[in-house]
């Protein structure tokens, strides 16, 4: 029990240093109405690419693309806060897991990810008719899950370049429009070369997205591809968490050699 209030605390004070001083109506502009615009935006623009042509699938993409930013410029971004804080230095030096540290500081990260992607959804149900069905929900779900947990460990694995470097934030929004461009978020993967097909397989979103394809297309006889399919997604997530824990250590020791825990 103690480890569960300590992990919830560490959580909480890094997201309230994140986001605790930001007045309740820029909180509202950022997560709240930014969201609904950008669903809006890149729904209109498929309902004029695609016509009469059914575009939930792409909507869903907008909103599962939302939590790009929670993985990215939360969760990536939590070592070069520390180090902006002047901290950084002070939990290297530290006996303590730093890779345990940095994933409880994203668990809040993750819920509000998961709360910002609702706010799409419904904006797409209120906007664009959206509808999915009662049954189709824990499988929707999964899928959700599991796009935000490899989001989060490719996130994380991005962050720890931050170690060596003195300004991540160019590689976190190549890295989130690169997501927003091949992983068949506004059209369809199979459209891509196929060089660029075979990338974006490995990429987060790309699988969950196939998934929720076949459930809207109600193919639910062919459950097994789709539990496949998140199967697949949550294999990456673990790849993707395991080099994000070999990438801090092995930037945590150039970091020391180059003394570069301080630059920024």
């Amino acid at each position: 029990m103690d480890i569960i209030k300590r992990i919830y605390r560490n959580g909480l004070y890094s997201f309230k240093g994140l986001y605790g001083f930001l007045q309740p109506q820029v909180y509202l502009l950022v997560k709240v109405i930014n969201p609904i615009f950008q669903i809006l935006f890149f729904s209109l623009v498929a309902r004029h690419a695609y016509g009469d042509k059914d575009i939930t699938l792409y909507i869903i993409g907008n909103a599962f693309i939302l939590c790009m930013y929670n993985a990215f410029f939360g969760v990536g971004c939590n070592l070069i806060d520390e180090r902006s804080f002047g901290t950084l230095k002070l939990i290297i030096g530290s006996p303590c897991n730093k890779f345990n540290l940095f994933i409880t500081k994203s668990i809040f990260h993750i819920l509000d990810g998961i709360i910002t992607v609702v706010i799409g959804l419904i904006t797409g149900i209120i906007f664009f008719n959206v509808r999915i069905q009662i049954n189709q929900i824990p499988i929707f779900a999964l899928c959700l899950l599991s796009v935000i947990f490899t989001a989060c460990s490719m996130g994380l694995f991005i962050g720890s370049i931050g170690l060596v470097t003195r300004d991540i934030n160019l590689l976190l929004n190549l890295s989130s429009m690169m997501l927003m461009a091949l992983c068949g978020v506004n059209f369809p993967t199979e459209k891509l070369p196929y060089s660029l097909q075979c990338f974006s397989n490995i990429l987060p979103l790309t699988n969950s997205l196939k998934a929720c394809r076949l459930l809207i297309n109600h193919d639910i006889l062919n459950l097994n591809a789709i539990y496949f399919l998140i199967f697949k997604e949550v294999c990456l997530g673990i790849v993707y968490c395991i080099m994000a824990y070999l990438a801090l250590k092995l930037m945590e020791r150039l970091a020391k050699c180059r003394a570069t825990i301080d630059i920024y």
